[in-house]
């Protein structure tokens, strides 16, 4: 149950959105693990970046260890308007996707990913 963020500043992202591309600054965090105890810990960066007009781009290619307070976490990202157009997340780990499978979530969590 270990995670690390780490800022990664970058001017040029280019957001493929399905109707526009943005150009914009973003925070990437990279999760090992997406579990209750990382929760609290997560929405703070969230909510910190997105205050500072930054961009989040959640990490999921490596997440090993996923629990359903995690992945209600994503899917409440995507069902917030004011949050979903600027959270998003890599290609989800297997890991990820097949917890996102047995939670009957699966269209959520892939509306979230953003392709590279």
């Amino acid at each position: 149950m270990y995670m690390h963020s780490e800022l990664i500043m970058q001017e040029d992202l280019e957001n493929e959105m399905e109707n526009s591309i943005a150009t914009c600054k973003h925070t990437q965090v990279a999760l090992d693990t997406l579990t209750i105890a990382d929760c609290a810990g997560l929405v703070e960066v969230i909510r910190q970046s997105l205050n500072q007009g930054i961009s989040v781009v959640l990490d999921l290619s490596n997440c090993q260890e996923v629990d359903t307070a995690g992945m209600q976490m994503l899917v409440t990202i995507q069902n917030d308007p004011a949050v979903n157009l600027r959270v998003h997340w890599t290609k989800p780990s297997e890991v990820v996707a097949m917890k996102a499978a047995r939670l009957g979530v699966q269209s959520w969590i892939n509306a979230g990913f953003l392709e590279n």
